[in-house]
């Protein structure tokens, strides 16, 4: 019965490979994930690619070995990758995706060991080579169902078909061909790596790791046009048989491993059985077992397509096509009538193909065209992917800078300070001076606006930080951005710098070390940080939220005014004493460093969750002698001349929610609330600011009372909440100008309300 030929389906075949492929993703990340270093599971990688090519697409084809081959490349690196990735994911409590696409800023950081991570990827490499290797030289071998030769059509044809010509490899012949293909793989792998270590070394991964990629792949380039050559390099595997006529190609190490066929006990299926190594008494068993074989193939006693004939494979009709100095290419029948390629080493003493044609006498020469081949292969992609990823860094014209790069052009000396054109404010809070241009309209508590670069600013002061916090919070816009749709890049001031945050000494002589980083969105908006940490850990944060023309000169105006602000940062006397759980109370002072006289600057405790840290917030009320601490010192009341504040930091939604909680609050108190004195709740979305006003009667039920709400947007999910009473039997002379003072400190126009006369 005639044995069918698989077909090559290419779309199947990619299926089976990227299937095969997940398999070897998987070994990577468990390998890694038990602590050892995962180079094995790249011939795992190769091998269950290959085989899932092959699988699913009937037969591993040359084309089938290219595609193969890139993809196997790809995976490799996806899986080393994502080894990484949740090893900092589980490290820092990340998302495996964000950790994933914050690799190749963590390396530039020098937040992952970059000797470790490029060298675990070039074993990767090394190893899924040494697996695709062999896997593709089986797969590319026969895959038609030889023709046999008919039998022999009398008694006496049949009696010379007993007689029979052996040709095995000459020993070592082969040397100086094997030596050739293995030195051809080495530039490439070579390349690859003096690259990962020079990129470790000039702190530039993206181009140079980019290159060594390049560079590796260009050995599974060079492995593909070795492919029709390295073949013939298992020609110690095989041996040449000429009986009546006939040419038979046996497989010596499939023969002996067929037990009615066995000819020596030194067989081990993962290595050629040398015929010089064995012994005389194993010679003969193994030409009387080919030759039982060659007469069960030739009188049809064996089925034809069976493996016996794919072991003892018959040349028929073999056909001369093409001669070199390495072998001798050509054509024998299959049985479908169709004719398959072989091609014979030059490696079998006093042995040629066809009567007439000069047998070797010598063993083959080196193949040192396959090695010069190989060397401008690495030198060429190695360019192109240097090329390619300088174009990714921003580091050639016409590039964009990729996550965490940024090129020479805008290093941290190209950022300015943006100086105010008139005259300043000077603002304090939590012991802190610092200066904004008087242009800037006030929006809130530490916030501005300005009309120029179209950009909000908020400043922030925070007590007993330490380097890991300062970075944590001039890394949080890419934790909330990354993932995002328009997410473009973002970039440092001081990229090129060794450590994370740098010196600046601020106008009053303190010593700080700072960063400002810039995040752009493909809408052409910026998000900016400036971090600025003091010895005694206190930390200035300045964000800026820029809606237009984030790509262009005026987010250099940004950055120029962060700096500008953190350049002229003066301490005030109570920011020498760091703020502690025992002595927050006792520094509720009159705020005069804003030229107040009636109002207060306190602090009260933040919510832990806040700023994952014992911090404090500060809160402007009216001066008394007798401020009142309230919920364990999360809230602060005070009243003076006729108005009260309470004020706390509240969670929500937004703003209006923590208005709405306020009032909600206030209604289930008991007070008498007049419903006609209560307004709808005014919310600045743009600005996360909400107010309300309520009138209500006092416990008495004799004097209405005026309440403003208010929650002004503080941290991501915290507000701080304001309620402003007005109490207009205690108002005096001094009432008009605390609630001017008042209206600053909270940027709001408060209603002005006539005190009771006697």
């Amino acid at each position: 019965m005639e044995q069918k030929k698989r077909r090559e389906n290419v779309v199947a075949g990619v299926v089976g490979a990227f299937l095969g492929s997940l398999i070897g993703v998987a070994c990577t990340v468990i390998i890694g994930q038990m602590g050892y270093v995962a180079s094995i599971s790249g011939l795992v990688m190769a091998v269950c690619a290959l085989k899932g090519y092959e699988t699913l697409g009937g037969v591993l084809s040359k084309k089938g070995a290219a595609v193969s081959s890139v993809l196997i490349l790809l995976m490799t690196f996806f899986a080393h990758r994502l080894t990484w990735a949740i090893a900092v994911a589980s490290e820092l409590d990340w998302g495996i995706l964000e950790a994933y696409r914050s690799i190749s800023f963590l390396l530039e950081r020098g937040m992952l060991e970059s000797t470790a991570y490029w060298g675990d990827l070039a074993m990767l490499y090394l190893f899924t080579l040494l697996g695709a290797v062999p896997t593709i030289l089986g797969g590319l071998r026969n895959s038609g169902t030889p023709e046999l030769p008919p039998p022999p059509a009398s008694p006496e044809a049949a009696a010379a078909a007993g007689e029979a010509d052996f040709y095995p490899a000459g020993k070592g012949w082969l040397r100086p061909l094997r030596f050739s293909l293995l030195f051809a793989l080495l530039p490439g792998l070579l390349t690859g790596v003096a690259l990962l270590v020079t990129a470790v070394k000039r702190d530039a991964p993206i181009p140079l790791s980019m290159a060594a990629l390049f560079a590796i792949l260009s050995s599974f380039v060079t492995m593909l046009f070795a492919l029709p050559i390295s073949r013939i390099n298992q020609a110690e595997a095989f041996l040449f048989v000429r009986a009546a006529g006939h040419l038979w190609q046996v497989n010596l190490n499939a023969l002996n491993a067929m037990d009615t066929y066995r000819f020596t006990e030194k067989a081990v299926r993962l290595r050629a059985i040398p015929w010089d190594r064995l012994s005389p008494a194993e010679q003969e068993r193994a030409k009387a077992s080919v030759l039982r074989a060659i007469s069960l193939l030739t009188s049809g006693q064996v089925l034809p397509g069976s493996s016996l004939s794919l072991v003892v494979l018959p040349l028929t009709n073999f056909e001369l096509v093409k001669e070199d100095r390495w072998s001798w290419q050509g054509l024998y029948s299959l049985q479908n009538g169709r004719q398959k390629k072989i091609r014979i080493a030059k490696a079998y003493p006093n042995f040629a193909p066809v009567y007439g044609l000069e047998p070797p006498q010598e063993p083959v020469s080196h193949q040192w065209g396959l090695c010069a081949l190989a060397l401008v292969l690495a030198l060429i992609l190695g360019a192109a992917g240097y090329g390619l990823g300088a174009l990714l860094d921003g580091s050639l014209p016409g590039g964009t800078a990729s996550p965490g790069q940024t090129s020479a052009g805008q290093a941290g000396s190209s950022i300015t300070a943006r100086t105010p054109k008139d005259a300043v404010h000077r603002y304090e809070t939590d012991g802190v001076y610092y200066l904004v241009d008087s242009a800037f309209q006030a929006t809130g508590i530490n916030e501005f606006h300005d009309s120029v670069t179209n950009a909000d600013f908020t400043l922030t002061v925070r007590t007993g930080m330490d380097e890991e916090t300062a970075v944590d919070t001039l890394l949080q816009p890419i934790s909330d951005y990354r993932t995002s749709s328009q997410y473009d890049y973002f970039q440092f001031a001081h990229a090129g710098s060794e450590e994370t945050l740098v010196p600046l000494a601020a106008a009053d002589g303190t010593e700080y070390r700072y960063e400002i980083l810039t995040l752009y969105l493909k809408d052409g908006k910026a998000i900016h940080v400036g971090a600025a940490l003091a010895e005694d850990g206190l930390l200035v944060t300045v964000e800026a939220y820029q809606k237009s023309g984030g790509s262009g000169k005026k987010s250099d105006d940004v950055r120029g005014t962060i700096l500008f602000m953190l350049e002229n940062l003066q301490r005030t006397g109570t920011a020498q004493v760091e703020i502690t759980e025992e002595n927050y109370q006792s520094l509720f002072h009159l705020a005069e460093e804003l030229d107040y006289q009636y109002t207060a600057a306190g602090y009260i405790k933040a919510p832990y969750d806040m700023f994952a840290c014992d911090a404090f917030v500060d809160a402007h009320v009216p001066y008394s002698d007798s401020p009142v601490f309230l919920d364990d010192g999360y809230a602060l009341r005070s009243s003076a001349h006729g108005m009260e504040a309470t004020v706390s930091v509240a969670a929500g939604e937004n703003a209006r929610d923590v208005v709405d909680q306020t009032y909600a609050a206030l209604e289930a108190s008991g007070a008498d609330i007049d419903p006609e004195g209560v307004s709808d709740t005014t919310y600045f979305e743009e600005y996360d600011i909400a107010v309300k006003q309520a009138v209500y009667l006092d416990a008495d039920g004799a004097m209405p009372r005026i309440v403003i709400l208010y929650a002004d947007y503080k941290q991501e999910g915290y507000y701080l909440s304001a309620q402003i009473t007005y109490l207009p039997e205690q108002m005096d002379e001094d009432y008009p100008a605390l609630r001017l003072e008042l209206s600053s400190a909270y940027a709001l126009t408060l209603p002005e309300i006539e005190p009771l006369t006697p």
